[in-house]
């Protein structure tokens, strides 16, 4: 909203206006000007004041202004993680769902095509090897991903849940691909997560410009060499010798990614991620306290606590047991009556709890944890409450669009580094054969990731949404089977596989297996849901 600006004329302008009007004019206009140039008076914001006192209005860059915070961020989402469901629900809930039970790979490399030698000669890809690379690919993964942990106690799936729930939890994690030499390995190539906690900047180190908070970067600002304390901080090491530290290469000598440095950078030149429970961890942390005092006034009020009253000169207190201290104790029994001395009185203590603007308080305060997160209340809270088939869909939705993010994001910085280490170490070891891999490196690394799908709402009504949208042609039916988290040649190859037993069953004992005049999904009536929902609706 733009806001008038005038300026009132003093004497000697009057003055001036009255001799000389062009000069006064010119005086006004830059009077004029030198406002709209104070800031204070563009935004309202940085006016100052005492209402905005505090706010910090010092220009730092990403890091700067991130990093001294960063340990006590982590270690108070930890401890409200550890000790409260407000972090801890939302947490598992969305590691659930973008991660589920895995996000898992299918090898897609493809037969050469008449214009894929156009930049030289390379060794062709026919579609015999395309096929039996895919398959042997796919196969030696399921393998390798039952022992693909350092310490073998994950498998690569619970893996990538735990590098997730890092990242969001503590704001970043990382991963290092290393390379084990122990019996039983199906490869050399292992996966180690690590806290990011080790991530830091030995104290020899500590004038070298080119080291930032644990990382190394080149002249272009890449970074090559990670520095990571060997054991966790907390566990009494130091950090002040060099010995403490494992420097780690960011890239293999292949340029493979070696180091996996999983965050979400907010600014250019980030360097270091936060937690995106930091912009309510204040809002949490009161709400927790505050449902603790309810809970104790709650069983305060539960029991029934009175005051006896008597004048101060009144010295004889009769019938009446001490503890301890001397405090007089007065047990209360079901049916008593009980007679007090002269001059004493009773006053009851009521808490008036439970506290009916409880329920409206909490709402209101993890609407802030919720926005932090960019999540829906009803999926932060866990309360569906109220809610009908279109209300749901629509919180769902929206959830699933962050967690949609999400998965794109671990499957482009972690699952697919991790595939393209696999793959290398797998020809390297004669697990795989690739004719021209070191030319076509990229070629043999090509793959799709299908991550976990999500029920439907309404069962009848979402197939035949997607009924519709593939007759259509504007979804394809794997599509469809990937957003169920379902591999679309697999499910296929397994019905067809199943029609034919039914029908060898039929043959072979002369009956019928397979129900006459089954409907379509299109010819499922959903009337009923849907005068329903309007009449939930109306109710609204």
């Amino acid at each position: 909203m733009t806001k008038r600006i005038s300026q009132k004329m003093n004497l000697f302008d009057r003055a001036v206006s009255f001799f000389a009007p062009q000069v006064a004019v010119r005086r006004n206009a830059a009077r004029m000007m030198l406002s709209i140039m104070d800031g204070r008076r563009s935004f309202d914001a940085v006016s100052g004041g005492r209402l905005r006192s505090d706010w910090t209005n010092i220009s730092k860059d990403a890091d700067n202004a991130n990093v001294p915070s960063l340990a006590a961020l982590r270690n108070n989402v930890r401890h409200l993680t550890r000790n409260t469901g407000i972090v801890s629900g939302p947490l598992k809930r969305v590691t659930n769902n973008v991660i589920g039970t895995g996000i898992r790979p299918q090898s897609r490399v493809k037969a050469d095509g008449p214009y894929d030698n156009a930049f030289g000669p390379m060794e062709s890809i026919t579609q015999e090897v395309a096929e039996s690379f895919n398959y042997n690919a796919e196969k030696l993964w399921k393998q390798w991903a039952k022992k693909s942990d350092a310490y073998l106690i994950q498998d690569i799936y619970e893996q990538t849940a735990l590098a997730f729930r890092s990242m969001y939890g503590d704001g970043e994690s990382l991963a290092v691909c290393r390379s084990s030499s122990r019996l039983g390995r199906i490869l050399p190539l292992c996966i180690e997560i690590i806290e990011i906690d080790r991530l830091s900047t030995p104290m020899s180190e500590a004038r070298n410009s080119s080291i930032r908070n644990g990382i190394e970067f080149d002249q272009e600002g890449v970074p090559v060499r990670y520095f990571l304390l060997k054991t966790h901080p907390g566990s009494g090491v130091s950090g002040k010798s060099p010995n403490d530290y494992e420097v780690v290469d960011a890239f293999s000598p292949t340029g493979a990614r070696q180091v996996l440095h999983l965050y979400d950078p907010l600014r250019p030149g980030q360097s270091r991620g936060y937690t995106p429970f930091a912009g309510a961890l204040k809002d949490i942390q009161d709400l927790d306290r505050y449902r603790e005092a309810e809970v104790v006034a709650a069983r305060i009020a539960a029991c029934l606590a009175a005051f006896i009253k008597s004048p101060a000169d009144y010295q004889m207190y009769s019938g009446l047991g001490t503890n301890g201290q001397s405090q007089k104790i007065r047990e209360f029994e079901p049916g008593m009556i009980e007679y007090l001395n002269p001059g004493e009185e009773i006053s009851v203590f009521s808490a008036n709890r439970p506290n009916g603007a409880l329920g409206t308080f909490t709402k209101y305060m993890m609407m802030s944890g919720a926005n932090a997160v960019d999540l829906p209340y009803e999926f932060f809270a866990n309360d569906w409450a109220g809610l009908n088939y279109s209300n749901a869909r629509t919180v769902l939705l929206q959830a699933q669009l962050a967690f949609r993010i999400y998965q794109n994001y671990m499957v482009k910085h972690f699952c697919q580094p991790i595939w393209e280490n696999f793959i290398a170490d797998a020809i390297i070891a004669g697990k795989l054969s690739a004719p021209g891999f070191d030319l076509r490196r990229d070629d043999y690394s090509l793959s799709v990731w299908i991550p976990p799908g999500w029920q439907w709402v309404d069962p009848v009504k979402e197939a035949n949404g997607k009924q519709i949208e593939v007759e259509n042609l504007f979804e394809t039916l794997s599509d469809i089977y990937a957003s169920r988290g379902k591999d679309f040649d697999e499910t296929i190859e397994m019905r067809a596989a199943e029609l034919k037993k039914i029908k060898d069953i039929e043959e072979k004992y002369g009956v019928s297996l397979t129900p006459e005049n089954k409907p379509s999904a299109g010819g499922a009536s959903t009337d009923g849901a849907d005068k329903e929902d309007d009449q939930n609706a109306e109710e609204e």
